[in-house]
């Protein structure tokens, strides 16, 4: 069984349109040029890409001779040489090299290319298509290394001085993989380059027939299928490849769809740039999951998560609400909100600070006025005892901490005592003397809400 390519392989020539050489006289020159990219969202390693030119006279020929060919590849850590006059290879470095992955995971944006370059090609005289094969020796992380085998054709023209002739191969060259909207029944005939979320389209196949094995998302190994075949719903972006089986030989096609609203199961950025910070401008930014901020992030019209939100470097948003806790982590880390609503925990390594308007941190409190008072917290909070010319003593019960607070004693005016209580703890508070027959208001503000 033939292995699907890891790598996109695209395959241009100069001049772009070639004709077969003249009946007679010298043979035409040529140029190939390969560039092999990574459109995969995660890194392939490769060791080593071998070019079989078809060589002969025919016209599934490509070159009348090997002979004269100069190869050279870039980045000049690959080195290409020819085994034989029909077989080059190019060769990485120290064994092997990396192709890092595409930013968006798409074919049509590939990163990290190797191009290689072959001048001197003698096109020979035979019009028809000439299929170039080409084998990556190639791998995924934590996978072994295996041969991906694709074919590229090259179409020659007839010459202009040359009368037409009908042996050479072009069903090859002449095949179309599309996608449509609607049923198998009745497709759109318009292509499907744009589709929203969970939307289904319709594959179609014109060329050769053989058979069919579909490569996408679900189904890394391959399917077999018949044509029209409709899809699952797409959620994001998509790149359906077929590899066609017919005589013997193997060809590749592909069509990509884009989805406008992807639905994304995750988002993991290491590193996001823009101008001047990424902005999210939705009507909202939702994640059920954790948001973890490793660079500059901006939500224009606010946020809500269920989960977790971390914030490692500055974080602006008009607004936020967050089910979980919210934690500025490490000196240097800032969330700016317009608003900020945090029903779990909100967490600050670093100074918290209110710019402007109205911080609201104390509960309704509970005021007594009594000759003395003894409790437990509901909440965090501070209890204060205030009266005229008293001398008011407040004190924790609990004995591994216990404190106690005195106001002032003997003189005359006003006098207070203020003790910090943790949730949970017992305190005490009396009048040791006032003139208002040993009372005094004891007032217990709770930090937050009960």
């Amino acid at each position: 069984m033939t292995t699907a390519p890891l790598l996109t392989h695209t395959l241009t020539t100069r001049p772009s349109h070639l004709t077969a050489s003249p009946p007679t006289g010298e043979l035409s020159l040529a140029d190939l040029s390969l560039l092999i990219s990574n459109p995969r969202p995660e890194p392939v390693r490769c060791g080593r890409i071998a070019i079989f030119l078809p060589v002969g006279t025919r016209g599934a020929d490509l070159a009348e001779t090997g002979v004269g060919i100069v190869a050279t590849a870039t980045p000049h850590i690959w080195s290409v040489v020819a085994v034989q006059e029909d077989v080059l290879i190019a060769v990485a470095q120290n064994g092997s090299a990396e192709f890092p992955p595409s930013e968006h995971g798409r074919e049509d944006q590939p990163t990290a290319s190797l191009t290689i370059r072959l001048t001197g090609i003698k096109i020979n005289r035979s019009e028809g298509t000439a299929p170039v094969r080409v084998i990556e020796t190639s791998s995924l992380p934590g996978q072994p290394e295996a041969e991906r085998i694709v074919e590229l054709d090259v179409f020659k023209g007839r010459h202009p001085g040359r009368a037409r002739r009908t042996t050479a191969r072009h069903t090859s060259g002449t095949a179309n993989l599309s996608a449509r909207r609607g049923t198998p029944a009745a497709p759109d005939p318009r292509p499907a380059t744009l589709v929203p979320a969970s939307t289904r389209v319709v594959l179609d196949w014109q060329g050769p027939q053989g058979e069919h094995t579909l490569y996408s998302t679900p189904h890394p190994e391959g399917i077999r299928v018949t044509f029209p075949h409709e899809t699952f719903p797409l959620e994001r972006d998509e790149t359906f490849l077929v590899r066609t089986t017919t005589g013997g030989a193997d060809r590749y096609d592909s069509v990509t769809v884009t989805v406008s609203t992807p639905v994304l199961d995750r988002l993991r950025a290491g590193a996001v740039t823009g101008a001047p910070v990424p902005t999210l401008d939705a009507a909202s930014v939702t994640c059920t999951g954790t948001v973890t901020a490793a660079g500059p992030a901006r939500a224009e019209k606010g946020g809500t998560v269920t989960g977790t939100v971390t914030v490692h470097t500055p974080v602006t948003t008009r607004g936020l609400e967050s089910a979980g806790p919210v934690t500025a982590a490490g000196p240097g880390s800032r969330l700016t909100a317009g608003s900020l609503e945090v029903t779990g925990l909100l967490q600050s390594d670093d100074t918290l600070e209110a710019r402007q308007g109205v911080v609201r941190i104390l509960g309704e409190p509970t005021v007594e006025y009594t000759q003395g008072v003894q409790g437990t917290a509901r909440t965090d909070g501070f209890l204060i005892a205030s009266g005229e010319s008293a001398n008011l003593r407040l004190s924790l019960q609990a004995p591994k901490d216990a404190k106690a607070y005195d106001s002032a004693a003997g003189y005359s005016g006003h006098s207070t005592a203020a003790l910090p209580v943790s949730h949970g703890d017992g305190y005490t508070g009396h009048t040791v003397f006032s003139p208002d027959g040993n009372r005094a208001q004891y007032i217990f503000h709770p930090i937050g809400e009960e």
